[in-house]
């Protein structure tokens, strides 16, 4: 978008666009290294007395991009810009001051002061000055102290002479001697800020320009009313911006906010900081940016045309329009001598509003209106209901324009039609002809014509208005006229400027629609010849090879586009690998060796070293080829680093192994280099694509070429995907050979898989120990997807295995879950998957809040059952119509999820007792009791003697009973006890008195739960007097395994022996009956006898 100065007669548009170009500046040193701190302009006003507290900018921008801006970094210079006291070569000079700028500044705030600005506080507020009131009188009237900043102090003899001496040092070029004399006289008056600005040119004459910029920095807040100075350390600041651009941005950010609260009306700033927001990327602040300026300067076109940009970029297109329009409305309410602002760049910024917004009906409407009207032709507007066609700016009256009954020839000169449209516009409108449709063509085409791209000679409009040569011939492709592209392609090869790569790769596709082989093979080869890193013209140029079936030429660029896909991915590849395992190993190394510093190893190669697999596949692109470019040289050098980098990799797998002991018994720092070292191996072996295959089903089928090829790539682009393809498609014409089974390796950097899942494995456990979630998970899911241990069924067991065992490190509970429900499908109809999903439900989690009775478990559960219900054997015994209405109810639910070695899912044998009473639970842990006893009963159909069973359908009795909406309370009751009943008798005759204490402690919670205290404390009682029994039990345990056998708790896990019992439920449930009930003494003694450690 091009400026324009503004030419308004009103104070609001005598805004000059003479913006300098900030991008523009060279980079020559890196960003201000801030280690002299500078003085805050709070400390400054102590001094001289000046009012200036930062603005909301200055908070905003200082405090947030950058360190020396922040308040708590505003001190003093350090004691590095202190001067030495005991230098015996100082003395107090008696010259006087020689520096070109006078210490005595004017204060510009003094006496002199803005009225306007004297009325705002130190924050912006606004002041309680009476208007009649005069200016210089104290506050109450009378005269006194002076409103307004205070004149800076007169800088003393002594740092007249320091001054003077270290600027004659300076000129001298003793720079040693001028940076202590000026430190010195700074550390005087630090007020004074020429001392600041010769420090910045000693430090700068001495190439230190980060020093010098902190110190022209800190001596701005010895003036901060005094815009040049801000302009001084902002330019300064974009000089030596470097490579660290965007901080050195940010510095100059909260210079042009000092300058602007200094004065709003300084437009050039206020644009300056917009264009320093959008280069940052803060799109959003130069947006309100150039809204304020806006207000400030209404319909002022520059901003306009800027806000337009950011709010493009923004993709916030409507703001951008709405503001156009409000301007549009104002211009054309004016005269078109007093419009000079509004030109037709703003006309083409404004109808590119439609393009993006695909309303291009309406963009051709608005062009047409505002061009008429630019033309002095805005009472011509009877030609808007004429939308079928373009006829207006025709180049001649004759034949379409003379047709339109209200068209009167001579009315208006003939330039003002066709030949006053701007070109830009004009091709705009062919545009978006083209975008409503093709029946629109021959008059796009007719817009088009005006560029004229037959002319050949040297004045053609080709030279000039190249890019709308490329725009028409895009928009054509696009609309797949490529004959009618290829008359605007065809001439920008005659161009320097749009003659490029991608100019070549449109004519070729264009050329190839046109059936036109020999001229799209020439613009392919002309991209290869002149690019000679460019993948997609070769890959497209082997596909173009491929289509005629000139497979050895396919195969001949398939080739180089994938040696060129090696070269990009190598970098990359030594960059990752280089930064861990490689410098791990250096530093382990270096460490054994006494701090040297070791250089990279290079193994020999040779016969010594033929033992030695490599490994390591190439990072580049697969393809397996059948003809390779890689120069011997090169291949040995690849085989060379291969072999450094496995030499790596096995020493980092040695130390890893020694340090495993102490990792283990809990060493902190073998712990940490462990970890570290495991991370690298591990980093490694995951960025192998050859592990990792795009199809899950494709196993691991080694490092060569056609194995990586078949696993393709876990990310790549799409080009490169094309180009795999393409390399297979070509080695089955040439008929490749299958990889043999015997070949594929079963180690990576001659370290088993078995060890590699090792790492993986006590990596994630280590981690786990340390609350490290998301790595944990991270590492579990790379091992379980990686294809040599995908398709092991041990393996995969291995990794789940430990995946839950991290999740009760971690309490994860909804991991547990998901990790349950992999082992039900992995081995269906398992009884054990049942009992697992259960014992790990209750391990971790709220338990009124508990996933084990969510809806997603229960609907699993229920699946289950239904599965093995649909899979059940036929019984003779079924009427057929009910085994149809069976098959009819599960078959599109019941899915088998184990499948044998043939791939054949494998049916349940019979219905699983555990799984029934599973989901009975699960319904019973959500309160629907009478659901469960659904469940509960089909198990105990099967298994009448089970215990579980029994207990739990007459707890299910006795807890509906309790609910508000039961029918009839004691016939629950009563049902309950009598299956409790069964549960004593079942249970009773055990010999294991775990087993008959677990009875009566249970028949005392029912009584108690039903109000019957008096048979409670019999139960409890009853429960106490088993305990002997236990005991004695559990000396039999400690005996028989030789450990202290505990009830629950205390010594380390792998001393535990559990033996159940009941004797501190019983002993505190009637300490709670006694206790309620006012037995306080039988209360005591059940608690001295029985919970008293």
């Amino acid at each position: 978008m091009e400026g324009t100065q503004s030419n308004n007669t009103t104070e609001q548009h005598r805004y000059h666009s003479t913006h300098p170009d900030i991008s523009s500046s060279s980079p020559q040193a890196l960003p201000p290294n801030m280690q002299y701190a500078v003085a805050g302009a709070e400390d400054v006003d102590m001094v001289s007395g000046s009012e200036s507290e930062p603005s909301a900018s200055d908070t905003h921008y200082g405090h947030g991009g950058h360190d020396y801006f922040s308040r708590r970094r505003h001190q003093r210079y350090s004691s590095e810009l202190e001067p030495p006291t005991d230098n015996p070569d100082f003395h107090i000079s008696e010259q006087s001051l020689s520096e070109s700028e006078s210490l005595e500044e004017p204060d510009h705030f003094g006496e002199d002061v803005d009225p306007d600005l004297g009325l705002y506080g130190r924050r912006g507020r606004r002041g309680r000055q009476s208007i009649g009131r005069p200016y210089n009188f104290g506050a109450r009237g009378g005269k006194g102290i002076k409103r307004g900043p205070r004149k800076p102090l007169e800088p003393s003899l002594e740092f007249k002479n320091l001054h003077s001496e270290a600027t004659s040092a300076f000129i001298d070029a003793d720079y040693e001697r001028a940076t202590v004399l000026v430190k010195q006289a700074i550390q005087i008056n630090p007020e004074m800020f020429a001392a600041h600005s010769l420090l910045s040119e000693i430090f700068l004459a001495q190439g230190q320009e980060d020093k010098a910029l902190a110190a022209l920095f800190s001596g701005a807040h010895t003036r901060p009313k005094d815009p040049s100075v801000w302009m001084k350390v902002a330019k300064l600041i974009l000089e030596r911006a470097g490579e660290d651009r965007t901080s050195a941005l940010q510095d100059v950010i909260y210079c042009y906010s000092r300058v602007i609260e200094i004065d709003q009306k300084n437009y050039d700033i206020r644009f300056e900081r917009a264009a320093v927001y959008r280069e940052l990327g803060h799109n959003g602040k130069a947006a309100q940016e150039y809204e304020r300026l806006l207000k400030d300067l209404p319909h002022n076109t520059t901003a306009l045309r800027l806000l337009a940009e950011t709010y493009i970029d923004l993709n916030e297109v409507d703001k951008a329009k709405s503001r156009y329009d409000e301007s549009i409305a104002y211009y054309m309410s004016l005269s078109l001598e007093e419009a000079t602002d509004f030109t037709w760049s703003d006309v083409n910024i404004y109808v590119e509003f439609f393009g993006y917004l695909n309303d291009y009906e309406q963009g051709i409407f608005m062009l047409k209106s505002l061009s008429r009207w630019l033309l002095g032709r805005k009472e011509d507007a009877e030609w808007d209901n004429i939308v079928e066609d373009d006829r207006e700016f025709d180049a001649e009256d004759s034949p379409r324009r003379a047709d339109i009954t209200f068209f009167v020839p001579n009315q208006y000169p003939i330039e003002v039609y066709g030949a006053g449209l701007p070109l830009e516009l004009r091709v705009k409108l062919g545009i978006y002809r083209l975008k409503l449709g093709l029946q629109y063509r021959e008059e796009a085409l007719s817009h088009f014509s005006w560029l004229n791209p037959d002319d050949s000679s040297e004045g053609a409009l080709l030279y000039d208005f190249g890019d709308l040569f490329r725009e028409v011939g895009d928009a054509l492709k696009d609309a797949k006229l490529y004959q009618d592209a290829l008359q605007f392609y065809v001439p920008l090869q005659r161009t320097r400027e749009y003659a490029d790569t991608s100019l070549f790769m449109s004519m070729a596709e264009c050329y190839i629609a046109c059936e036109n082989d020999e001229a799209a093979e020439n613009c392919y080869l002309t991209v290869v010849e002149y690019d000679e890193n460019d993948i997609e013209a070769r890959a497209k140029l082997a596909k173009f090879y491929e289509n005629l079936g000139l497979i050895e030429q396919a195969l001949k660029y398939v080739n180089e586009a994938i040696e060129l896909g090696r070269q990009e991915s190598m970098p990359r590849r030594r960059r990752r690998f280089g930064s861990r395992a490689l410098q791990l190993a250096r530093e382990f190394r270096s460490t054994e060796s006494g701090g040297a510093v070791m250089a990279t190893y290079e193994g020999p190669i040779g016969a010594e070293n033929e033992g030695w697999r490599s490994p390591t596949p190439s990072p580049s692109v697969s393809g397996g080829l059948m003809t390779s470019t890689v120069p011997l040289s090169k291949k040995r050098r690849q085989a060379k680093e291969e072999y450094v980098s496995t030499d790596h990799i096995r020493y980092l797998y040695s130390k890893l192994l020694d340090l495993e002991a102490a990792m283990r018994e809990g060493h902190e720092d073998a712990t940490e280099d462990w970890l570290d070292i495991a991370d690298a191996l591990l980093r490694d072996f995951r960025s192998n694509r050859v592990f990792f295959p795009m199809q899950r089903h494709m196993m691991f089928l080694g490092y060569s070429r056609e194995a990586q090829r078949k696993a393709g790539r876990l990310k790549s682009t799409t080009i490169m995907d094309e180009v795999e393809e393409m390399a297979g498609r070509l080695q089955a014409t040439l008929g490749t050979p299958e990889i043999d089974p015997a070949t594929i390796p079963n180690d990576y950097h001659s370290i088993s898989f078995d060890q590699w899942l090792d790492i993986f494995l006590e990596y994630a456990l280590v981690l786990s120990g340390q609350g490290q979630s998301e790595e944990v998970y991270d590492t579990l899911s790379a091992a379980a997807d990686a294809s040599v241990w995908y398709h092991s069924k041990h393996n995969k067991f291995q990794i789940y295995t430990c995946w839950f065992t991290c999740a009760l490190r971690l309490k994860d509970e909804e991991t547990l879950s998901n990790i349950s429900r992999w082992f039900m499908k992995e081995y269906q109809f398992v009884t054990d998957t049942y009992r697992l999903f259960a014992t790990l439900s209750r391990l971790c989690g709220d338990p009124r809040k508990s996933l084990f009775h969510s809806s997603p478990s229960m609907k699993f559960m229920l699946r289950q059952i239904k599965a093995i219900d649909y899979t059940l054997p036929d019984d003779p015994l079924r009427p057929t119509q009910a085994r149809r209405t069976r098959a009819s109810v599960f078959q599109e639910r019941a899915t088998l999820t184990t499948k044998d070695e043939s791939g054949q899912p494998i049916p349940a044998e019979d219905m699983d007792v555990p799984l029934l009473v599973l989901y009975g639970h699960i319904l019973y842990a959500g309160t629907s009791f009478t659901n469960a006893l659904n469940y509960f009963f089909r198990a105990y159909a099967l298994a009448p003697e089970n215990p579980v069973v029994l207990l739990s359908i007459g707890l299910s009795y006795i807890h509906h009973s309790l609910k508000r909406q039961s029918d009839n309370r004691h016939y629950l009751i009563m049902q309950g006890l009598s299956f409790m009943q069964e549960y004593r008798r079942v249970r009773e005759t055990s010999p294991i008195p775990q087993e008959r204490q677990e009875v009566e402690f249970n028949f005392a919670r029912v009584w108690q739960m039903l109000g019957l205290t008096h048979l409670a404390v019999q139960g409890y009682q009853r429960c106490l007097a088993l305990s002997g029994e236990i005991e004695a039990e559990r000396e039999k345990f400690k005996k028989r395994k030789n450990m202290p056998a505990v009830v629950g708790g205390g010594g380390r896990p792998d001393e535990r022996v559990w033996v159940e019992d009941f004797t501190r439920e019983a002993s505190f449930a009637l300490q709670c009956l006694y206790s309620f009930n006012g037995e306080t003494k039988l209360a005591k003694e059940i608690t001295d006898r029985w919970l008293v450690i």
